[in-house]
């Protein structure tokens, strides 16, 4: 099963670059349904519009792929799909096969850090471990506890 898988990734790699749909920085609206037919969701915000298509891994990889478009025009996408590819610099970070994250789980968690719970940024809060003990909220004073209202 997992030869299967493997080859199902790498034949989806080996795509033809010819049979993908290519999105290009600056398209508009239009230009993208053209390429990529009706999204799924479409979403607005402010000066932003976000095209979200299926791509048949949302169960595996949590995402639709997603066109963004600022005024009109693509300002960036992310594909999932070995269908789709885009031309400009995406903002997604690269994907990485499952051997590689194991992999890369493996040597951090020997350099102490889990990859699971990565060091929080320089200057963030840090969350509490499960050995810190929380304190529960203090109750607050009724009227007839406080000493300076007894008589």
């Amino acid at each position: 099963m997992r030869a299967l898988r493997i080859l199902a990734i790498f034949a989806a790699a080996a795509a033809p670059l010819a049979a993908q749909a290519v999105i290009d920085p600056g398209m508009t609206r239009d230009q993208v349904v053209a390429k990529l037919g009706t999204p799924a969701t479409e979403r607005r915000s402010g000066a932003f519009t976000y095209l979200f298509y299926s791509n048949g891994t949302e169960r595996t990889v949590g995402m639709n792929d997603l066109v963004l478009l600022e005024g009109n025009k693509v300002v960036d996408a992310v594909f999932r799909s070995s269908a789709r590819r885009y031309s400009g610099t995406s903002s997604s970070p690269v994907a990485i096969s499952p051997e590689a994250a194991r992999r890369q789980g493996v040597a951090a968690q020997a350099g102490g850090v889990s990859a699971k719970d990565p060091a929080p940024p320089a200057g963030a809060a840090r969350r509490p471990d499960s050995t810190t003990k929380v304190q529960p909220p203090k109750k607050p004073l009724h009227d007839a506890d406080r000493p300076d209202t007894k008589p």
